[in-house]
């Protein structure tokens, strides 16, 4: 487990799902626990859904397979218990689990109870409080002890551990947490309709000694602790560190004596788990979100979450879903209802479909994009039964197909949607590539015209939006009117002696991709509604430390003007703030002299989660520090780099994050480190066929940062 989870474990359900990425799980083992019973806590904080929780659960992983034997409950009033679900027997159960999981075996943890916050036992905490569960002997403080910590409440730390042991035998782990950790909700709120809410003020104790809240995070880079072939973990939230988890009497309309009580979200989760057999984590999560919204009897006023890496692997039971490659927008009355911040264009032409469950290959007809606006545009049909792709088809101005269309989908890109790209130039003076490296490179371009990037590029030497740059490097796509003599940035395309042919016509694909990414986004970026998020950035240089001979990192820095080009041993601070009034999901993002999009923030490839939500006032830092080993000789005395900032509305009850991974997908090999979703990138990010949700770009925030950077020049 990365020590950033461990903290954020502090979110006590930092841990979590998984599956193995190949092959099939040898077995699955679970630890079921539910606590209703707290003999030492007043009767009004007793539980009625734990008992029954651990009942739903432990038929809904019957119906997927899990074989009862394999099965170990700790709960009170639950027939065939191995015992009470003290803290003593929760951890001893995860530590056996450790013991006899063997690589590729699923692990599932799943508790449902009271949980809260109280001080941390570590600095690690901005806020200073730990998020922890509390088992049956949770119990106030003795006599003479400090007011602010319960009796045996099992916190982060203590849960990943255990879950550590279980990792590193190369067994996955899901973890299922269904409790509440903070809230100002009261506990009673109806008839039949509890908060699982529980806080040390409650029962007469004090969170005072917390540390107070920082105004301030620091994004830091952490790395894996866990041995090469560990299992992977997902954790699944029942609710946010701000929120109550809630329990209800169902059905709502029955006399009291004839409901069922039970936790909300692990009724819908056992509910999706038993009617959908094939499904991935992730789409679990969102179709367990969705339930909890549509059910009024759930008066639900909580948000889900999940963590992990393994939120797309298959839910052990049944096959993974998977949604049709292509952009699939609504249409009504002729109006698509997709603009220009997902790439629509006049010109376009679009499938139409009656329904969404038609398949994607028999479409009713066709249409073509007559006018477009920023979210939607108008369309005109097609001459019935003609096909598009085989010659060129009429308009006619009414259309049953177009009145009656639901959906449609990009069948052809405009003719002048195509990126514009010059033909290769060689660099001037020094990094001009020799005869033989030329032919190569000219041969390459256009073997990647021709094939990959067929109506995405096409050559316009007057006005390119990029120009193709010869070096005995490869091909450096910079944006036109850069100065090549003064500054080197933008994709690179390596291509040595030793690069194939078509690993060279990959490579400026690629590459050239990815600079289309970057300038759409610094398009879009100019035209962001809701700025909500206030970056900055600030050079600051340290020196060289002459007697270590390295970089004085620890020393006093000196200020740098403005302007000045960032040099070796200097650091760039950047500051991410959040001034709305509302929470954002932050995304974060460097970006090299190579325009790779590196994500610092989310983790991918899991994408954005709610560990992600940057709350009203909050600020984020981070530093980007010049090593000398950070710099390495160019063909022009400068380069740049920069930070790309992604600031997404945080919606309550929202569980199909956007998986903005995405945007790492067209990254080279030295950004391979944070490479995520192989795809489209940002087209199919904006049109919602990445995985998790699409990209709001209506109501989203985007910034740009960029600074110069010093180079030494190659000889």
């Amino acid at each position: 487990m990365r020590p950033a989870h461990r903290a954020a474990l502090a979110l006590l359900v930092a841990l979590g799902c998984s599956i193995a990425a190949e092959g099939a799980t040898a077995r699955t083992l679970a630890l079921l626990v539910g606590v209703s019973d707290y003999p030492a806590l007043p009767a009004d904080r007793q539980l009625k859904a734990p008992a029954n929780d651990v009942r739903r659960m432990q038929l809904a992983l019957k119906t997927r397979g899990v074989a009862p034997e394999d099965v170990v409950v700790l709960a009170d009033g639950v027939e065939g218990t191995a015992g009470s679900p003290t803290r003593a027997a929760i951890l001893a159960g995860l530590e056996r689990l450790a013991g006899a999981a063997q690589k590729g075996d699923l692990v599932i943890f799943y508790a449902s109870g009271h949980g809260t916050r109280q001080p941390s036992r570590t600095a690690l905490k901005v806020d200073g409080l730990d998020q922890v569960f509390l088992p049956r002997d949770a119990a106030p403080p003795k006599a003479g002890e400090a007011r602010n910590q319960f009796e045996n409440a099992i916190a982060g730390p203590d849960f990943g551990a255990r879950l550590d042991a279980i990792r590193s035998r190369g067994a996955d782990v899901w973890f299922i947490l269904d409790s509440c950790f903070s809230g100002s909700a009261s506990r009673a709120v109806g008839d039949g309709v509890h908060d699982k809410k529980i806080s040390l003020e409650d029962i007469g104790l004090s969170t005072s000694s917390a540390m107070t809240p920082e105004k301030t995070t620091v994004l830091a880079d952490f790395a894996p602790d866990l041995p090469p072939g560990s299992g992977r973990l997902t954790a699944f939230y029942a609710s946010q560190p701000n929120e109550t988890a809630r329990e209800v009497a169902l059905p709502p309309g029955a006399p009291m004596e004839r409901r069922v009580w039970g936790s909300i979200f692990t009724t819908a989760l056992a509910d999706v788990l038993q009617r959908t057999p094939a499904l991935s984590y992730r789409q679990l999560m969102v179709e367990t979100g969705r339930v909890l919204r549509a059910d009024a009897a759930f008066q639900a006023r909580q948000t889900p979450s999940f963590e992990g890496d393994g939120m797309d692997g298959p839910v052990p039971g049944g096959g993974t879903a998977t949604a049709e490659n292509g952009s699939t927008w609504r249409v009504g009355a002729g109006i698509l209802h997709a603009g220009q911040i997902e790439g629509v264009e006049t010109g376009a032409l679009v499938a139409l479909y009656d329904s969404a469950a038609q398949p994607a290959g028999k479409p009713s007809g066709h249409a073509m994009v007559e006018e477009v606006e920023a979210t939607r545009a108008r369309l005109v049909a097609l001459k019935p039964g003609c096909v598009p792709a085989r010659t060129r088809c009429p308009t006619v101005p009414g259309s049953a197909v177009l009145d009656k269309a639901a959906y449609a989908r990009l069948a052809r890109p405009a003719p002048q949607a195509a990126f514009t790209i010059s033909r290769p130039r060689p660099w001037p003076r020094r990094g001009a590539p020799d005869a033989a490296q030329e032919a190569r490179l000219h041969q390459a371009f256009q073997a990647a015209l021709s094939g990959p990037l067929k109506d995405v590029a096409r050559l316009d030497d007057a006005a390119p939006a990029l120009v193709a740059w010869m070096t005995g490097d490869g091909l450096r796509f910079m944006p036109d009117g850069l100065d090549p003599l003064a500054m080197e940035a933008g994709p690179l395309a390596a291509i040595t002696p030793e690069t194939d042919t078509d690993s060279a016509t990959t490579a400026i694909a690629r590459a050239v991709l990815r600079a289309r990414q970057l300038l759409r986004l610094q398009a879009l970026t100019a035209a962001s509604a809701g700025r909500d998020l206030d970056l900055s950035t600030e050079v600051r240089r340290f020196g060289l430390d002459p007697t270590a001979r390295q970089c004085a990192f620890k020393g006093t820095p000196a200020t740098v003007a403005e302007d000045g080009s960032v040099a070796v041993c200097d650091k760039v601070q950047v500051a991410v703030q959040n001034r709305s009034t509302r929470p954002v999901l932050a995304a974060i993002f460097f970006l090299d002299d190579a325009w790779n999009l590196m994500a610092r923030r989310p983790t991918c490839p899991v994408g954005l989660t709610v560990s992600d939500r940057l709350e009203p006032g909050r600020r984020l830092v981070f530093e980007v520090p010049y090593h000398p080993r950070a710099i390495v000789p160019g063909h022009a005395p400068g380069t740049s780099n920069g930070v790309f900032v992604v600031g997404v509305p945080f919606i309550e009850g929202e569980t199909d994050l956007p998986s903005l991974c995405a945007l790492t997908g067209f990254n080279d090999l030295a950004g391979q480190a944070t490479r995520g979703d192989e795809g489209t990138g940002l087209d199919d990010l904006v049109d919602g066929t990445t995985r998790g949700g699409r990209l709001p770009l209506e109501s989203a925030s985007l910034s740009f940062a960029f600074w110069p950077v010093s180079q030494p020049v190659k000889p």
